[in-house]
């Protein structure tokens, strides 16, 4: 099988474990030719227990990046758009996605815009009816259940995320784009976590289930997205990425643990890329 092209758009959080420092190997280890378009450049995230952190939007970067690729007519055959650092980079997405893409490309776009029911430091209204709008030019849309609440425009819920709060929000957004979603961070109960999907053209709503560990994780997100975009850009099906993702992530979360390391900065996810990788063959 001809290895993919992917291009991978997103920030990097220079000393974390997360959003490209993450995205690049996962995707590469699953057998992906990868591109990089960095979004902006951060000393660390912008999540609770940074302060101080610096932040450089490279706006004007990608549009020069994009001049360059112009020039020697490179496509890619998939891309994963992750954190915009403004509404007009989400606008500038429209024109990568149908300028620089093959005629069967997958695009995947987690809405990066928050968490436990909040935005993210510097997000507002404006840039959730932004991803709205870019929403409609993804074929995979992978948020969180914060996320996904603001793309429907509904007050976040309380968990656990039973099927009765969970299911009426996906078929909401599936109305309204027509196209395969993951909702991660779906709580079963106290002690199981993992994420919600419906394929394009499904009517049933299915679950992937893991143990949940107590405390907070960053970096996660981008992970299960990383995975998930990784196993379809190779072929496989949407339930077997949420499969392999679900429980990869729970591997890593629990290796954290284990090895007493801070998760601030990130999971330990390196350990486990062989996992991945034997999933892949199976």
């Amino acid at each position: 099988m001809k290895q993919p092209r992917i291009l991978v758009i997103q920030d990097i959080s220079a000393s974390c474990r997360i959003s490209m420092n993450v995205a690049v190997p996962i995707l590469s280890c699953l057998e992906n030719w990868v591109s990089v378009l960095p979004t902006a450049l951060l000393s660390t995230h912008t999540g609770k227990g940074f302060e101080g952190y610096t932040f450089l939007d490279l706006s004007a970067e990608i549009s020069i990046i994009l001049n360059h690729w112009r020039s020697l007519g490179i496509k890619f055959d998939g891309i994963v758009i992750g954190y915009l650092s403004s509404v007009e980079q989400m606008k500038m997405m429209k024109t990568i996605i149908t300028q620089f893409t093959t005629e069967k490309a997958l695009i995947v776009l987690d809405p990066v815009m928050g968490d436990h029911g909040s935005l993210y430091p510097g997000f507002t209204s404006e840039h959730v009816e932004a991803m709205r709008e870019l929403c409609q030019f993804a074929d995979v849309l992978i948020p969180n259940v914060t996320e996904a609440y603001l793309l429907a425009g509904i007050t976040y819920p309380n968990k656990p995320h039973t099927k009765e709060i969970i299911e009426p929000i996906i078929n909401k957004l599936t109305k309204k784009n027509k196209q395969s979603i993951v909702i991660s961070g779906v709580t079963g109960t106290e002690k199981q976590v993992g994420a919600a999907f419906i394929t394009k053209d499904s009517l049933e709503v299915c679950y992937v289930f893991s143990e949940a560990y107590p405390g907070h994780f960053d970096g996660v997100g981008d992970l299960f997205t990383s995975v998930i975009a990784g196993f379809l850009f190779q072929q496989h099906s949407l339930r077997r990425a949420n499969e392999v993702a679900v429980n990869y992530i729970s591997k890593v979360v629990k290796r954290t643990i284990e090895d007493q390391v801070n998760p601030l900065y990130g999971i330990t996810f390196e350990k486990d890329l062989l996992y991945l990788m034997e999933e892949l063959k199976k």
